[in-house]
């Protein structure tokens, strides 16, 4: 598997992603291919939530740093390398059909090891209840400590399977094992934004 990942948020003319998204998702794997890369997956807005209309995340696996950089530019861009940890297990795309959850976590880094442990000891009890897919949880190779950002990559079978499975929303009981880790992680999170998006298959 890769240990080096891009996140690029990305913006298209405008209705090119509700008109022919396939076309942006195209673009990239051919990015990735022509530099060593291996295109993870590309995403395109829920259309007024989180990502504007026109802009759409493509992540994709690298052998290293240097391959990263050495990628042919994507104009108009936000783009964020990442390490790979727990999760994914592979490179391979995720291929499930739903709402994809883009999750940023600004954590310190004193208390990053003890975070991520407690995400990776909940995510097989919610993954059992809910209807859920545990897809990456990269760090950041663009925050320096004492600060640390970490991209966790969720997805849903759909927004109200997100609004079930909230720690703060009264979940069932049978996710209290994951439930009280969360709620306990949540303690150690400085800073938190989501991002919806649907994937291109």
């Amino acid at each position: 598997m890769n240990p080096i990942y891009e996140y690029c948020r990305f913006k298209t003319a405008p209705r090119a992603l509700q008109s022919a998204p396939e076309a942006a998702r195209k673009r990239f794997a051919e990015r990735a291919t022509a530099s060593g890369g291996t295109l993870f997956g590309c995403w395109r807005s829920v259309v007024g939530l989180g990502l504007a209309r026109d802009e759409g995340i493509a992540v994709t696996s690298w052998a290293s740093v240097e391959a990263a950089n050495a990628a042919v530019p994507v104009v108009d861009a936000e783009r964020i390398l990442l390490q790979a940890t727990v999760r994914p297990l592979t490179d391979a795309a995720p291929t499930y059909e739903g709402i994809y959850v883009f999750c940023w976590f600004d954590v310190a880094e004193a208390e990053w090891q003890d975070f991520c442990d407690l995400s990776n000891a909940a995510w097989p009890n919610m993954e059992s209840v809910f209807d859920v897919n545990i897809c990456g949880f990269w760090k950041s190779l663009d925050t320096q400590p004492p600060a640390s950002k970490t991209l966790l990559l969720t997805r849903y079978a759909d927004l109200s399977v997100w609004e079930a499975s909230r720690w703060w929303n009264t979940p069932v009981a049978a996710a209290d094992a994951s439930m009280n880790r969360f709620k306990a992680r949540n303690e150690m999170i400085d800073a938190t934004i989501a991002y919806p998006a649907l994937p291109i298959f």
